[in-house]
């Protein structure tokens, strides 16, 4: 029994849907208009349709979004990228930094030692007498001499000086006037 009822509602669809193709084929029936107008009376239809309408708009939204949150996370690595080359920057600048006052720290010390010794040396030529020292003075390098010149009194360089062969004294003099 089942199957016969089955199988004439079967026909009758058949039947109908062919009718209806003939109708709306012989322009007496416009078949989308009158399934739109009837889906759209239908509340349950109607209600799928603006539903389904909402959802596509949300997943059209939602696929914006996802457009946007990819591309902020992009630009996210980027600046991340960059905060990380610059701290790298930043740390070889600190590196040099240290370095070069720790250069700095030894030159310094350096220099302090040297015009210490220098100002000792300094000391031995103001005591010794003025032709003991002129002897010594001549045997030095010139720039070592005219630093030790440099750092005596007028009157001990003037003493000292008066001791040497005229043409050194002259050229001691005359680089003790450049500095």
């Amino acid at each position: 029994m089942i199957k016969k009822i089955l199988f004439f509602l079967a026909l009758f669809l058949i039947l109908f849907a062919m009718l209806s193709w003939s109708f709306d084929a012989l322009g007496i029936i416009d078949i989308k208009t009158t399934v739109s107008n009837l889906a759209n009376s239908t509340p349950v239809v109607q209600d799928y349709i603006i539903v389904r309408q909402e959802l596509d708009s949300l997943e059209e939204e939602n696929a914006s979004l996802r457009n946007t949150i990819t591309e902020k996370d992009s630009r996210i690595a980027d600046l991340e990228a960059q905060i990380e080359d610059l701290n790298e920057e930043l740390a070889q600048r600190d590196n040099a930094i240290a370095d070069l006052e720790s250069d700095y720290e030894a030159l310094n010390t350096e220099d302090q030692n040297r015009e210490a010794r220098l100002e000792k040396i300094a000391n031995i030529y103001r005591r010794m007498e003025p032709e003991a020292a002129a002897a010594v003075i001549q045997e030095l390098e010139n720039n070592l001499a005219v630093e030790v010149l440099s750092r005596l009194n007028d009157e001990q360089a003037a003493l000292i000086l008066e001791s040497m062969p005229q043409q050194q004294a002259a050229q001691f003099i005359s680089q003790l006037g450049l500095e």
